[in-house]
C-alpha cells in the first residue's frame, strides 16, 4: 500500500516513523515550509521507500520570497527522490495569509512544476472556484498532479479530472457527517483515485481522536472498499498503480538510496 501524502517529520515518535516504513510499500512525505522541506528530503534520503514532495503551503507563504522559490526549484533538480511540487494552493478557510500572496506563490509553484515536469500536489480549502480558475490558466499539465485531501464539490472533482488530475481522499471520508465527501468519492473515476493519511492529521473514524500515522491508511482502504463494493485487494492494487504512475516511483525500484543520490 502507498500513502500518497504524509508529514513524517510531524509524527509523534521515531517508532511511529519506523512502523510506517515497515508496513507500507511507499510513502510520499510532504514538506510545506523552509524547515519541513529540508526534513522531507532528509527522510527520503534516509529510507529507500520514502519519497518527497516539496512546496510552500498557502499558510506558509507570508515570510517567503522569490529566493525561496529558487531554492525550492534547485532542491528539486538536485535530488531525484523529490517526486512532486507541493503541497501548494489556496486556503481561504482561515484569514492567515492574504489571498493575493497565496495566489502569487501558487502560480509560481505551478510554473516550477511544469518547468521540471513534476506533478503538482494541490491544497484547496474553501477556494474551489479560484483554484480551478488558476489551474485552467496554466493547463495542460503533462506531469499531472493530485488534489490532496479532497474536500470540494463534485463539480470541482470533475473539473480537476478533466485537467488530468488525481483525486485523493483522506481519513475524513470515514467520518459520520461526511456524506457530501462520500458522494464525491463514489463519482470519482477509479483511474483517478488515490488514498492518503495526511498524517498526523485526520485519523480515520476508528482511530479518531488519536494522532494519525501512515499505517492507519488500511482503515481508510477498508472503508472505501466497502463503500464502493470493490474487493479490498483489487482496490489497493488500483490505488497503488495510480500512485506509481503519478509519482513515477516504480522507475526507482531496486535502486539503493546511494545510487539514487549519485
Amino acid at each position: 500500500m502507498i500513502d500518497t501524502h504524509a508529514h513524517l517529520d510531524m509524527l509523534k515518535s521515531e517508532e511511529d516513523v519506523l512502523e510506517s516504513i515497515e508496513k507500507l510499500d511507499y510513502i510520499i512525505t510532504i514538506g510545506c515550509d523552509r524547515e519541513e522541506i529540508l526534513k522531507a528530503v532528509k527522510l527520503a534520503e534516509r529510507f529507500e521507500n520514502v519519497y518527497a514532495s516539496i512546496g510552500f503551503h498557502p499558510y506558509d507563504v507570508n515570510d517567503i520570497d522569490d529566493r525561496d522559490l529558487d531554492n525550492l526549484r534547485n532542491l528539486a533538480i538536485e535530488n531525484r527522490k523529490v517526486v512532486a511540487i507541493g503541497e501548494t494552493g489556496l486556503d481561504f478557510y482561515r484569514d492567515i495569509t492574504p489571498p493575493d500572496k497565496q495566489k502569487y506563490f501558487f502560480e509560481r509553484q505551478i510554473q516550477i512544476s511544469k518547468e521540471l515536469e513534476l506533478p503538482l500536489v494541490i491544497h484547496s480549502r474553501s477556494a474551489d472556484k479560484k483554484t480551478i480558475e488558476i489551474l485552467e490558466k496554466y493547463y495542460p499539465y503533462p506531469a499531472s498532479g493530485v488534489m490532496h485531501c479532497f474536500g470540494g464539490s463534485i463539480d470541482m472533482m470533475r473539473a480537476s479530472v478533466e485537467m488530468g488530475f488525481y483525486i485523493s481522499f483522506a481519513g475524513n471520508v470515514t467520518y459520520p457527517k461526511a456524506d457530501n465527501l462520500r458522494e464525491v468519492l463514489k463519482n470519482t473515476p477509479l483511474t483517478r483515485l488515490l488514498l492518503e493519511t495526511d498524517s498526523p492529521f485526520l485519523a480515520p473514524q476508528k482511530k479518531r481522536g488519536k494522532p494519525n500515522k501512515p499505517s492507519y491508511i488500511y482503515y481508510t482502504l477498508d472503508y472505501v472498499s466497502s463503500l464502493l463494493g470493490i474487493d479490498k485487494d483489487r482496490l489497493e492494487n488500483i490505488i497503488d498503480q495510480n500512485a506509481k504512475k503519478l509519482f513515477k516511483i516504480e522507475k526507482y525500484e531496486n535502486l539503493t538510496v546511494d545510487k539514487i543520490l549519485d
